[in-house]
């Protein structure tokens, strides 16, 4: 389902991040096609935004939600004139979460100085930030993902045709994951490299 807001404002944005003020012939139409659901929680974005600055709340949050805002912008401008949905989103803020988690594991590592630990703290309260949008979009999760994956693995391998990662791949419904699955290609992809492993006894 598509958005009736098919088109967006970009205006100049200054080093504070503040708007500077344009004048109507300076404003540049974007055209963005993208699905309800991709809407919706861009509007609680940006919505929480002003009200983490209206509100002075956690400097932290609003850092997260800027970070978002700010990939999500990047990640417009790069496929711009492809249709921006919830599966795209998902993957992005799965991504983000992954990098916070990986970093907060560096910084705690056993004998880090406390500054060190303190710095991983905060990687992880943005991984939870970071979170609590994701579980907002209407995908599946990486284990409802595995589930499905799991189940054609096994059915793969009890009629000998699962001998290599290329014979799962290729036996995806990947024309109606997203509307059956709720999931995206990568998503699903990750999934074949972790349900491979478990399920087959050929050596990935």
């Amino acid at each position: 389902m598509y958005s009736s807001r098919m088109f967006r404002f970009v205006r100049l944005i200054g080093l504070t991040g503040a708007t500077s003020p344009v004048r109507l012939g300076s404003v540049r139409l974007l055209s963005i096609n993208s699905t309800t659901a991709y809407d919706e929680v861009m509007k609680v974005l940006r919505s929480d935004l002003k009200q983490s600055i209206r509100m002075k709340a956690d400097p932290l949050e609003k850092n997260v939600i800027r970070s978002i805002l700010t990939e999500v912008k990047n990640m417009e401008i790069a496929t711009r004139g492809e249709l921006h949905d919830e599966f795209q989103l998902a993957d992005l803020l799965d991504k983000m979460i992954k990098e916070r988690n990986a970093s907060a594991a560096e910084y705690m590592k056993e004998g880090s100085p406390d500054r060190f630990q303190q710095v991983g703290l905060n990687e992880l309260r943005e991984a939870d930030f970071l979170t609590s949008y994701l579980k907002r979009l209407p995908v599946a999760s990486d284990k409802e993902v595995d589930e499905h994956v799991t189940k054609l693995a096994e059915t793969l391998k009890s009629e000998g045709e699962l001998n290599s990662k290329e014979d799962l791949f290729k036996k995806i419904p990947w024309k109606t994951v997203k509307g059956q699955w709720h999931a995206s290609r990568s998503s699903i992809s990750k999934s074949v490299e972790r349900v491979f492993k478990e399920v087959s006894d050929v050596e990935a």
